[in-house]
């Protein structure tokens, strides 16, 4: 059986879809918990009805702690043999499950977790996303030396904790839950954890199992620093610390300080800031002494285009050129790039 955990905070438009989507799986033995973290809106009157509508959904209501803590009540209820989360807002291809399940168990030789892939949903439209991983079977060795930080501005290889059907047993033996002191990059550290602990994945490139729903956002902020992103990183460091492994992930930390920069300083695409404000935001990002460092560790050769030329401004410190693209030319290229 699946246990389906779906964290749901304000998800009053949403959440109805995405069960729908659960029940419509052709693979039928799963249970669905949702957790409502503390909601303002109508969700938990919403998932109180889909509880009584259906036998499979157990529903847990608490006070509001963020998406950590809400995935790991969960996970100390469910009774799955394997573990799927999925988000308030997203939905499910029809086949997820069977396919996960059928990848898992493939030729009698079992794995500890599938990792499928995404698309991101438009509407009715589909873009699947480019895999990172060729589909095929892992281990943790095959991962370390570029799971953190690649160097090509991408981010932790598996970011993201949908879109994969885990083994319980892993979680339940070797403790594995969420940090709940880390508001960002939570889901990759909790698939760092988990591929130290297994044995072997498997990764299943195509077709996708999981849909990102993508909703307009157009709202301006100010111009600052993401502070949740930052505080996540120092809480991973220290974790690394602690564990005794930081010295052997330190060229990925820097590369990700690179990353960190470059998603601090596309924020001035959406800020009402001026060139001059802008410029002195981008200058304290760049000068930064392990950003700077960091850079001599980025992997140019793998970089997309756009990301190579992105990063060459950012080391070149070329200010008003980086300003006019973000701000200008960065919007339109974003709905024709690949994902």
């Amino acid at each position: 059986m699946i246990s389906v955990i779906i964290p749901a905070y304000n998800a009053e438009q949403f959440i109805e879809n995405t069960v729908a989507s659960v029940f419509k799986q052709t693979y039928t033995a799963f249970e669905i918990l949702i957790v409502n973290d503390g909601s303002t809106d109508r969700t938990k009157e919403i998932c109180e009805n889909l509880a009584g509508q259906h036998s499979q959904i157990r529903f847990f209501d608490k006070e509001n702690s963020g998406v950590s803590a809400t995935r790991n009540v969960a996970l100390r209820h469910m009774k799955g043999d394997y573990v799927f989360f999925l988000d308030s807002d997203d939905v499910l291809p029809e086949y997820a499950f069977e396919l996960l399940v059928r990848e898992m168990e493939r030729g009698g030789s079992q794995c500890d977790a599938v990792f499928g892939t995404h698309a991101y949903g438009y509407g009715e439209k589909r873009m699947p996303r480019v895999p990172r991983v060729e589909s095929g079977e892992y281990t943790y060795d095959d991962f370390k030396d570029h799971f953190l930080d690649d160097g090509t501005l991408t981010g932790i290889l598996f970011g993201s904790a949908c879109g994969v059907l885990y083994r319980t047993n892993v979680i339940f033996e070797h403790e594995i839950y969420f940090h709940e002191k880390v508001l960002s990059n939570e889901d990759g550290l909790f698939n760092f954890m988990f591929l130290r602990a297994a044995e072997k994945i498997r990764v299943l490139a195509s077709p996708y199992v999981y849909v990102y729903n993508q909703w307009k956002n157009n709202r301006t902020r100010p111009l600052d620093k993401d502070r949740k992103l930052i505080n996540g990183e120092a809480y991973i460091e220290s974790w690394m610390e602690r564990e005794g492994i930081k010295e052997e992930f330190e060229n990925q930390l820097l590369t990700r300080r690179v990353m960190i920069a470059f998603l601090n300083s596309i924020r001035v695409g959406d800020s009402k800031t001026n060139y001059r404000q802008a410029r002195a935001f981008l200058k304290d990002e760049w000068s930064d002494p392990q950003v700077q460092r960091g850079f001599r560790h980025m992997n140019y050769e793998h970089m997309s285009k756009y990301k190579k030329l992105i990063c060459m401004m950012m080391r070149r410190r070329m200010y008003l050129i980086f300003y006019l693209v973000i701000r200008y030319l960065y919007p339109f290229a974003g709905k024709v790039i690949k994902r």
